[in-house]
């Protein structure tokens, strides 16, 4: 009886904690939206799922737009991305794209219609600091002369977006940046939980 009654009061407790702990993201997430659909800011996401490369590759002598690289479930999350932005009406002027072939395909199913470009600077951080510093420095320049009415995706990976603003994304996540205020090196302006 008394292993049951701890059963429930713990289940309970989970449960409301639950609900109040995802109150804060879904504001946030909400607040994230609410910019996104005034424009003027920079939307960093990550690749969707690759299907079974450790390490994506960046030759694209092949051609990425001829090769699928993403899993079912990468196919699936980048067409529920473009869709969500599309329901949002957050309008996309344009999209920058690593070289590498899931964020290419990642950038090309999820946002189709909106021009895409792809930028060796949102590329895999190289391993020399000068040359990764040369390339967090050269995506920084981008953000802070970004000026549109819509709105900038870049698709790179998690560990330039975590060298950019210190937060580690999940992988359905975007962070959401505009140029630096004060002191700063980019303004973190919202996050956007997908799921």
């Amino acid at each position: 009886m008394l292993k049951q009654l701890r059963f429930y009061v713990l289940t309970s407790l989970s449960l409301v904690l639950g609900v109040f702990l995802s109150i804060p993201t879904a504001s946030a997430t909400d607040a994230a939206w609410a910019r996104l659909a005034r424009g003027g800011y920079t939307v960093l996401l990550q690749g969707a799922d690759a299907s079974g490369a450790l390490s994506p590759s960046t030759d694209t002598s092949t051609g990425c737009a001829q090769v699928r690289t993403l899993s079912d479930r990468g196919h699936q999350l980048a067409q529920k991305l473009g869709a969500r932005f599309a329901a949002k009406a957050v309008r996309i002027d344009k999209v920058l794209t690593s070289p590498v072939c899931n964020a290419q395909e990642t950038a090309r199913l999820a946002f189709g219609a909106a021009p895409v470009e792809i930028v060796s600077a949102l590329g895999p951080l190289a391993d020399d600091d000068a040359v990764k510093q040369s390339q967090i420095d050269q995506i920084r320049a981008m953000i802070a002369e970004f000026k549109s009415s819509g709105n900038l995706v870049m698709m790179t990976d998690r560990a330039n977006i975590t060298a950019l603003t210190g937060i580690v994304p999940r992988p359905t996540e975007a962070v959401v940046v505009s140029p630096p205020e004060a002191g700063e090196t980019v303004h973190i302006a919202g996050r956007i939980i997908f799921d």
